[in-house]
């Protein structure tokens, strides 16, 4: 079974992406999926937010106040550290588990969608990486008309990511995304085909 790895910057079409390439039949994952299922209610690793951030950091529903939780974030590096570090073992963890599921069903191929490749590093299980890429210019213009927000705010984003070169510098495979979405699954297409 081969397994890669789909990233790229805000704005860069990753889900739309992703979601194409389920729709042709292949086995597919969301790293930020998992994260959302691992802070439910009841989970361990909302438990251990809690635990970390205090009481807080919930709605009074029981819920992770996501909102706050990205402010608080977005802000104090620390916490940021420490979110990361309850986290990303849980993420890896469960989607070994999935991919130990796909494997069993045997699943020629498995892409996975993971934002922040770049920054975490790519886990042992990746074959190869395809990074969606794009000039921060056409990011930012991107993702100003899809939330509705300010150059600056979307500037202060993409400080907060890796840089272009560093998503490049992990490359197997690098897609030009600022073309049509039709460009863009035909040079897909090939990377996609198992033989």
């Amino acid at each position: 079974m081969k397994v890669m790895a789909l990233t790229g910057g805000i704005g860069s079409g990753k889900s739309t992406i992703c979601s194409w390439i389920a729709q042709q039949g292949i086995a597919t994952l969301d790293s930020d999926q998992i994260a959302r299922q691992l802070v439910m209610p009841k989970q361990p690793g909302l438990a251990e937010i809690v635990e970390t951030f205090g009481a807080d950091i919930l709605q009074s529903n029981g819920q992770l106040d996501r909102a706050q939780l990205r402010d608080r974030i977005f802000t104090d590096p620390q916490a940021k550290r420490q979110l990361e570090a309850i986290l990303h073992p849980k993420i890896r963890a469960e989607t070994q588990r999935q991919l130990t599921q796909f494997a069993a069903e045997k699943k020629p191929l498995v892409v996975i969608e993971i934002p922040l490749l770049a920054e975490t590093g790519v886990p042992d299980y990746i074959d190869q990486v395809i990074v969606l890429d794009l000039p921060p210019a056409v990011q930012i213009e991107r993702v100003m008309n899809r939330d509705h927000c300010s150059h600056q705010q979307v500037s202060q984003i993409l400080a907060q990511q890796a840089s272009r070169a560093e998503r490049l510098a992990i490359a197997d495979h690098v897609i030009d995304a600022s073309q049509s979405l039709t460009r863009i699954k035909a040079q897909l297409q090939p990377l996609l085909i198992i033989s």
